[in-house]
């Protein structure tokens, strides 16, 4: 579901840093802008950028494989009261990816 976005300082990108479960930058995550066919990798120092529509708000979806996928909400609310942002402030926010469980071979 995408949301209007009403005010007045227009937020052209999503940006942020992927870690890994070290505090290790994670290259190559895709991430995408689930309401729409929006898509970009994180760079060898996990940092992304990724343009927006300007009149919408949509989950990201973080993936990459061998790691559990994401999806982070771009707005939120707190108590109904404070509205949050997540990779839309205009300092870089940061996830961290967990690798998926490695299931030992069965003899």
């Amino acid at each position: 579901m995408a949301l209007l976005l009403s005010c007045k300082e227009k937020r052209l990108f999503y940006h942020g840093v992927v870690l890994d479960e070290n505090n290790g930058p994670l290259p190559n995550v895709k991430v995408k802008e689930l309401d729409f066919n929006n898509s970009t990798l994180s760079d060898s120092k996990g940092y992304f950028k990724l343009k927006k529509d300007i009149n919408f708000i949509s989950k990201l979806s973080f993936s990459k494989k061998g790691y559990k996928t994401q999806k982070v909400r771009t707005v939120w609310t707190h108590s109904g009261e404070v509205v949050g942002y997540t990779f839309l402030n205009k300092k870089a926010d940061t996830i961290t990816l967990k690798k998926k469980a490695i299931l030992p071979l069965e003899d």
